[in-house]
């Protein structure tokens, strides 16, 4: 009884610890929509308590919880069937990230993402856009750092192209 209290309570505190990220993905995946937001967040949560048996610290803990959060996101929004688990989230932090990326800038910068062909691109440029190292992207997706600059030259590249493609319209 008590392993099974103290294993919830480090994973209490690793989900704090790592909601930032979580507030972030789920925003990227659901955009402006509120109850999407929580639901994507809700089953998230609840992979990352299903797994975390099999967390075996080799990684830091926010990387693992990032790794699994995208992968469940992109399930889900291919699916899109949310099941609400019931976690709760902190508002004030997902009304202030919201809030930031409302700005119209954030807004153009998100539009050009969603306009990405592939999920994996959306993925990668997510990651670099909070600011993880090329050597963090690379244990997140198990290649190597040459491959992850490679991989954001050619997203860069795409997104310019469509970005002058939209302004020529």
């Amino acid at each position: 009884m008590y392993e099974d209290n103290q294993q919830e309570k480090e994973f209490l505190e690793v989900l704090h610890q790592s909601q930032r990220t979580l507030v972030k993905i789920c925003f990227l995946y659901t955009r402006h929509n509120r109850d999407d937001f929580n639901d994507l967040y809700q089953e998230i949560a609840a992979k990352l308590w299903e797994t975390w048996s099999q967390f075996r610290g080799e990684a830091a803990s926010n990387t693992w919880v990032t790794r699994i959060a995208l992968s469940v996101a992109l399930q889900e929004k291919r699916r899109r069937k949310y099941q609400p688990e019931f976690v709760k989230i902190d508002p004030d932090l997902a009304d202030t990230l919201i809030e930031e990326a409302s700005d119209p800038c954030y807004d153009r910068l998100y539009q050009l993402i969603d306009s990405l062909p592939d999920d994996e691109d959306r993925k990668f440029l997510y990651l670099y856009l909070d600011h993880y190292t090329y050597n963090d992207i690379a244990l997140i997706y198990g290649i190597s750092q040459e491959a992850v600059k490679q991989k954001m030259y050619r997203i860069r590249k795409q997104l310019k192209n469509i970005k002058q493609q939209q302004d020529e319209e």
